[in-house]
């Protein structure tokens, strides 16, 4: 099944494991065990049931202002996630994968110095998602690694190793 929004972009699908192969989502999981997760754009889920296929039970939150489906079963928040960062606590595993309807393009707010700021405040380990060309020079200092994969760019970014 294949959850797309008003404008016909597929935004997950279901089950998740359709995903694993030639598809973005695999590439959102992270690459230990979180203890938690935050998502900040969760539509359907598929991360996080990528996420719970390969580690089990682990807390996951996912915030949207379009939430599809909850078959994985996480806490989800209907919210704008530039507001719920504001005031959250923190998350081992932090993922942004926030996309304007209707576009193939994240939102504009992605690069902004006070949400980057609240991003590098409450995440150990953080991955962003972009299908744009975008200057990420905000998250200076916290670069580990960049996977690009046709129009899909993945930034991979951890507290752990600025300590």
């Amino acid at each position: 099944m294949k959850y797309k929004d008003s404008y016909g972009y597929i935004n997950s699908i279901y089950p998740p494991y359709d995903g694993m192969v030639f598809k973005p989502w695999i590439y959102l999981v992270p690459h230990k065990r979180p203890k938690s997760v935050l998502m900040l754009g969760y539509a359907g889920g598929t991360v996080a049931g990528l996420i719970r296929l390969i580690y089990g039970n682990v807390p996951i939150t996912g915030v949207d202002i379009e939430i599809i489906d909850n078959v994985y079963h996480a806490n989800l928040v209907r919210m704008d996630a530039r507001d719920y960062v504001k005031t959250c606590g923190k998350y081992e595993f932090v993922l942004v994968d926030l996309f304007k309807d209707g576009e193939y393009n994240e939102v504009d707010f992605l690069t902004d110095t006070e949400f980057a700021g609240n991003l590098k405040r409450i995440s150990d380990y953080l991955t962003i998602h972009i299908t744009s060309q975008r200057d990420m020079s905000v998250f200076k200092g916290m670069d580990l690694r960049t996977i690009t994969l046709g129009s899909h760019t993945f930034y991979y970014y951890s507290q752990y190793y600025l300590k």
